[in-house]
């Protein structure tokens, strides 16, 4: 019976212990879907904001932007508007799908703007695919 009584007790100060990390691990979870979001926009270059991108000589807008990410020192953004996200990801599609129109669902990161333009957030791309007008 003794026994059985410091079992319970230990199991009871066991339980009061880990339940701070049980309820601590549901909210960063609860958190994470609340960052969850799908944006349509335009997959373009961190070095064009929100501008219209002209085609460089010999090349097309889809080459353009790979140019400026590849060669330029720009990221891979989505343009919704006037917002603009850094998109994470998949490189090869964000590649295949510069200058198109896409819905992107996926996780958003908040950051501190650092341009004039309004840079929302870094996007972390869980599925890309090009939009239906």
């Amino acid at each position: 019976m003794k026994k059985l009584a410091i079992y319970a007790g230990l199991f009871a100060v066991l339980v009061v212990l880990l339940a701070p990390l049980t309820a601590k691990a549901a909210q960063s979870s609860a958190k994470v879907e609340a960052n969850a979001v799908s944006i349509t926009g335009k997959v373009s270059c961190s070095r064009y904001g929100i501008g219209s991108i002209t085609a460089r000589k010999g090349m097309s807008i889809a080459q353009t932007i790979q140019y400026c990410v590849n060669f330029q020192g720009g990221v891979y953004t989505l343009v919704a508007g006037k917002q603009i996200f850094r998109l994470t990801g998949d490189t090869n599609l964000l590649a295949k799908l510069s200058g198109q129109t896409v819905a992107v669902a996926g996780h958003v990161s908040p950051e501190e703007p650092s341009t004039t333009y309004a840079l929302m957030g870094t996007l972390q791309a869980t599925s890309i695919a090009p939009a239906k007008n």
